[in-house]
């Protein structure tokens, strides 16, 4: 590998690719159903579509319809190889959120028990595996065929959870919220991707074409996964010295492997500012969810767009998600590290762009009636406001808890990608028979108070500080006075301890370099004559030594840079 690569990059791009090819095997079938099913013709009772545009006397339903230009009644070749009716088709589409949904937290705590390496990478494959199996199993039947999405989505919940372990071991807070927004932009890359390459390949080879491809891709993926990716630094064989020792004095990491510690469960379900994060997430997901599964809907029923230009249309929102995704992303990583804003602010002021101006545009689209090219342009930019929420709290559980990353992203993986289940399923109750515009007024207007609601929640309880939980019992002072003990160092950032030093001899703890670095304050534990005498506090200009040994009182001793 080239040196002039830093291996973290590397790491990131594996993690990017791995995601892409998550989401382009998770939208494939939306496209492919389409060149799947043979569609049963009108009942000549209804009335055929041009009777809409006709200069006749329209009732109130027909008030409620946008016209249907002639070209889209003459657009359509039935070539549909299965007759499954609309119910079926619900079944299929949503089979992959079943197994997705259950698999989320699996995946996390796998990642921290096994490592991300062999669960991350092992889960693409078998999503390819399971998808390239697709059109056999289709062929079989369709209860096989909705098995084996369930299969697909069950492998894929293990992917993005096992990322954020990833995430916490390679990456310094000071990175981790611009290198999260340009990893979690695969989701709209692949998106765009898998909708407009399955709607070619299925026209210009069969339905089962898309499945083969995109399959064996990603199944090929597994090759480079296991030749580039390593767990932590550490593992890495080669990562530069200066590169390691960036990443583990700055993430406080130890060259000492240790092993997954127990999880706190009851203590993670009951955090409050964890919860708080979910519900953000809640509202992220439900209108994720809602535009990802019913966007050519509205296209093709409403605005009656052809299928070509439907597929186009719905995968153009997921291209500015993505550049608004890294670009905020950005900027909230540049906003805190010059000191403008906190992290909590940033996350507050992301969340608010990201919920308000999704559902602000949604709401707007209600009232366009049927101008088709202000809709697009608002459905675009309520997919591109949703984007930016990578530059809010999206990470927010690592800085909950790093050590339980992966746990922690399972159980916000688990409750967001849930919404895959309940969104489409409200509105398909609200549009089955029903494809107005009143009823789609009605999706929108609750995707957005959705929005609203949980971005309330987390203004109310939201917190980027580490929790408690968090605290490993390793991590306590004879633990890291035995730790510095074997490797013959003092703490980070303090002069080399004297052998001999007494307790009145105590020598200067406080470098300038360590109080820049810990402005605020930071406690670490100073060894003296090989036992453990006192907890050193460091402050600006300035040190107490407050003696930690079991004595009634207290005895400080303030020495002066």
């Amino acid at each position: 590998m080239c040196s002039c690569i830093p291996a973290r990059y590397v790491v990131a791009a594996m993690c990017f690719s791995a995601i892409m090819l998550q989401y382009i095997l998770k939208v494939d079938l939306s496209v492919v159903i389409v060149a799947m099913v043979h569609s049963t013709p009108r009942n000549t009772s209804e009335p055929h579509n041009l009777d809409v545009i006709r200069m006749e006397p329209r009732n109130e339903d027909q008030l409620d319809v946008c016209p249907v230009p002639e070209v889209a009644n003459k657009s359509h070749i039935d070539t549909g190889e299965f007759d499954w009716d609309e119910e079926t088709q619900g079944y299929t589409l949503s089979a992959y959120y079943y197994g997705y949904v259950a698999t989320q937290l699996l995946g996390g705590r796998l990642s921290e028990i096994l490592g991300s390496k062999v669960v991350l990478g092992p889960g693409v494959f078998l999503a390819g595996l399971f998808t390239l199996l697709s059109p056999l199993a289709a062929r079989l039947h369709v209860a096989a065929f909705i098995a084996t999405r369930v299969l697909v989505g069950a492998a894929s919940g293990i992917i993005i959870p096992s990322m954020y372990n990833i995430l916490s071991k390679w990456f310094t807070v000071e990175e981790r919220t611009f290198i999260a927004s340009i990893v979690m932009s695969s989701i709209g890359i692949g998106t765009v991707i898998s909708m407009m390459l399955s709607g070619i390949l299925a026209e210009a080879g069969g339905w089962p074409v898309a499945f083969y491809i995109f399959g064996g891709v990603s199944m090929l993926f597994i090759v480079p996964w296991f030749l580039l990716m390593y767990n932590t630094p550490e593992e890495h064989p080669w990562i530069s010295d200066t590169e390691k020792d960036y990443i583990l004095s700055s993430n406080g990491e130890t060259s000492k492997k240790k092993a997954s510690p127990p999880v706190p469960w009851v203590a993670i379900f009951t955090s409050v500012p964890l919860w708080a994060h979910i519900s953000m997430g809640v509202g992220y997901g439900w209108v994720g969810y809602t535009m990802l599964s019913e966007l050519p809907t509205y296209l093709s029923k409403i605005l009656h767009f052809n299928l070509q230009a439907s597929g186009v249309l719905s995968s153009l929102p997921y291209f500015f998600a993505s550049l608004s995704s890294v670009t905020f992303g950005y900027l909230s990583q540049w906003l805190r590290t010059r000191g403008y804003i906190s992290k909590i602010t940033a996350y507050q002021i992301f969340n608010g762009i990201s919920a308000l101006g999704t559902g602000g545009c949604l709401v707007a689209i209600t009232f366009m009636g049927c101008n088709s090219t202000i809709i697009v342009a608002l459905l675009v930019g309520s997919i591109a406001m949703w984007g930016i929420y990578q530059g809010g709290s999206f990470i927010n559980h690592v800085d909950l808890g790093n050590n339980f990353a992966g746990t922690t992203a399972g159980i916000s993986y688990t409750v967001l990608n849930s919404m895959g289940i309940f969104a489409p399923s409200i509105t398909g109750i609200l549009i089955n028979g029903k494809q107005t515009l009143s009823q789609w007024a009605i999706v929108f207007y609750i995707s957005a108070t959705i929005s609203l609601v949980t971005w309330i929640l987390y203004m109310l309880f939201g917190s980027a500080d580490e929790q408690p939980w968090n605290k490993l019992p390793s991590e306590n002072g004879h633990e890291k006075f035995n730790r510095w003990r074997e490797k013959g160092n003092s703490p980070e950032g303090f002069p080399s301890r004297q052998k001999g030093t007494s307790l009145n001899g105590l020598p200067l703890v406080c470098s300038k370099e360590s109080l820049n670095r810990n402005q605020a304050k930071s406690q670490t534990v100073f060894p003296t004559n090989e036992v453990l005498v006192g907890v050193i506090t460091c402050h600006e200009a300035s040190c107490v030594l407050k003696n930690n040994l079991k004595q009634s009182a207290t005895k400080e001793r303030r020495c002066s840079q």
